[in-house]
């Protein structure tokens, strides 16, 4: 009689486990949860930049274990596991009170193992689990501590009975419940209208639209710790910005302009609240011929004392200054006076393949020999090439538009047109005998070998 009652009780404890695994096919989940005193209810974002104290590193998690609809928790011990993942330790040593009771689930709690200060993993050994449903999940408040700034806080679990089958799917993992983001921004865009030298000017003004681009400081809310995820990055925040621009920029050619304010041509200009201002970067001829030339900016925010970091950003690209029309730099051309003496003539074969009649053809005088003072105006060379026609340029032809026989130097020419329309080429002619030989064009405006 005895042996048949211990085989009752092997057969009952059978079934037990037998309706804790039938649930296998469903699988319980772990998800925040406001739960009482927990200061992380939903996944936050914590800023990069925000210094971590002994205050803002610390939290409480709020945590649900919620079963499937159809599961059966068994009656007798079972063992649930936290484990926090990221490097991320409890700070606070765990107690079984970090069980919450949740209405009719309310189950005994003690510690199994784990859970110290330094910890990241806790087991706790419940009993008492038939309150607990799909409605009315467990609920606890873990206590947090974040280690750094860079890696994802997230909440592996594991639920089991106390003799290691698992209830209800076995595990589940509560993903990016404490990530990390940057707070603030700055966005630099580059306008998309060219802007200019106009060569009806000799590049001394600039096209109509003169704007090179914005930057924009921005701020994002993201927590300043998980003591209280409320608290979040606000414009005050920022108490500064310096901005470094870097590019061809001086009184007598271009001065650049952040709004109405005036950037100076070297160290720093420094605007007291950036946060959303638009910060329009405007281009502002000086007079002088204008080269053309790339800008940069750099933008650098001073924080208040929450954070730890000033956040430099950049250089960043705005837009260029450019030239009208097609620029080739010719190095190395003798006058026509040179060619004599030498026998070795440059001669510059410029063709128009585009649709319609270019504008004109234009050089500059950059160095010389001869010591021949550099062009301080462009020097027609031609109205414009017809379409389908061409402009022969040889050093006699420069030495009479220039006015002195410059010797050997280095010539820019331009011409009124884009370049997709152009053939340019650049010989040397024998003048004994009228041969060609072509030579390197040297360098496009852009300091790139031109397209022959």
């Amino acid at each position: 009689m005895k042996k048949q009652n211990l085989l009752g009780a092997i057969a009952l404890t059978t079934l037990a486990v037998g309706a804790a695994g039938a649930a296998n096919a469903q699988q319980y989940k772990v998800t925040s949860f406001a739960t009482a005193g927990a200061t992380v209810k939903a996944a936050a974002t914590v800023a990069t930049e925000v210094t971590l104290t002994a205050t803002t590193s610390k939290g409480v998690l709020g945590l649900a274990i919620v079963p499937s609809t159809t599961a059966i928790l068994p009656g007798g011990n079972s063992i649930l596991t936290f484990q926090l993942q990221g490097g991320h330790t409890f700070g606070t040593a765990v107690t079984p009170g970090a069980i919450v009771a949740n209405a009719g689930c309310a189950p005994t709690t003690s510690i199994s193992t784990g859970g110290l200060a330094t910890d990241t993993s806790v087991s706790f050994l419940l009993s008492g689990l038939g309150g607990c449903t799909n409605a009315v999940p467990i609920t606890a408040a873990l206590p947090v501590q974040l280690a750094n700034q860079t890696s994802t806080l997230n909440v592996a679990t594991t639920f089991k009975t106390e003799l290691g089958t698992s209830i209800d799917g076995g595990s589940d993992t509560l993903s990016k419940l404490v990530q990390f983001a940057p707070a603030f921004k700055v966005t630099t865009t580059a306008d998309a209208v060219t802007t200019a030298a106009t060569l009806t000017s000799g590049f001394k003004a600039l096209t109509a639209d003169v704007t090179l681009g914005t930057v924009v400081v921005a701020v994002t809310a993201q927590s300043k710790g998980i003591d209280d995820v409320t608290k979040v990055a606000v414009a005050g925040d920022v108490t500064k910005a310096d901005f470094k621009f870097v590019g061809n920029q001086t009184t007598k050619t271009v001065t650049l302009k952040y709004d109405a304010t005036a950037v100076p041509t070297t160290g720093l200009l420094t605007v007291a609240t950036p946060v959303g201002n638009p910060g329009v970067i405007t281009a502002v001829a000086g007079g002088d011929p204008i080269p053309a030339s790339t800008y940069t900016v750099a933008t650098t925010l001073a924080l208040a004392a929450d954070y730890a970091v000033q956040p430099t950003y950049g250089p960043s690209s705005l837009q260029s200054v450019t030239r009208e029309g097609s620029t080739y730099l010719i190095p190395w051309v003798s006058s026509g006076t040179l060619a004599v003496s030498t026998g070795n003539a440059t001669v510059v074969r410029i063709s128009n393949i585009g649709t319609a009649t270019s504008g004109a053809v234009s050089a500059e005088l950059l160095t010389s020999s001869a010591g021949v003072a550099a062009s301080t105006a462009l020097v027609p060379l031609s109205t414009g090439i017809t379409k389908g026609g061409e402009v022969v340029i040889t050093g006699q032809s420069l030495q009479t538009a220039f006015g002195a026989d410059f010797g050997r130097g280095d010539v820019r020419l331009t011409v009124e047109a884009l370049p997709a329309g152009l053939v340019a080429r650049r010989f040397i002619q024998n003048v004994a005998n009228g041969s060609l030989t072509e030579v390197s064009m040297g360098r496009d405006a852009t300091g790139n070998e031109p397209q022959n």
